[in-house]
C-alpha cells in the first residue's frame, strides 16, 4: 500500500476517533440528539474507508481519485435526496444528521484532493 493511501487511510480513522470523543462527551452531558447525529457522521469515515478499498483495488494511484469520487457519489448522491426530502418535510432533526453526514463528505474529499 502506498504512503498516501497510508495517510489517508490514517486521516480518516483519526478523523472518527474525534468525533466519537465527541459523541462521548456530548452523550456525558446528556446531549442525547447531538451526540447521535454525530454517531451518523462517525460512520461516514467507515464507509468512506470501505469504498476507497474497493475503489483503489486494480487501480493505479493516479486514477484513484476518479475512481473513489466515482463510487463515493452514488452514495453521497443517496443522502442529497434524503436532505431534500427532509427539507420538503421540515424534519429538522434530519436535516441535522444529513448536514453533519456532508460535513464529514466535504472533509474526506479535500483530503482526497490534497493527497491524489
Amino acid at each position: 500500500m502506498s504512503e498516501k493511501i497510508n495517510e489517508f487511510y490514517a486521516f480518516l480513522d483519526g478523523r472518527k476517533e474525534q468525533v466519537l470523543s465527541e459523541v462521548k462527551n456530548l452523550a456525558a452531558d446528556n446531549r442525547m440528539d447531538e451526540s447521535n447525529i454525530l454517531k451518523a457522521k462517525a460512520n461516514i469515515y467507515d464507509i468512506c474507508k470501505a469504498v476507497f478499498g474497493v475503489a483503489s483495488k486494480g487501480t493505479s494511484e493516479d486514477m484513484v481519485k476518479d475512481a473513489f469520487f466515482s463510487k463515493f457519489s452514488n452514495i453521497t448522491g443517496q443522502w442529497e435526496s434524503s436532505l431534500e426530502k427532509a427539507k420538503a418535510h421540515d424534519d429538522t432533526h434530519k436535516i441535522l444528521i444529513e448536514e453533519a453526514k456532508f460535513s464529514a463528505v466535504s472533509e474526506i474529499k479535500e483530503k482526497v484532493e490534497e493527497l491524489f
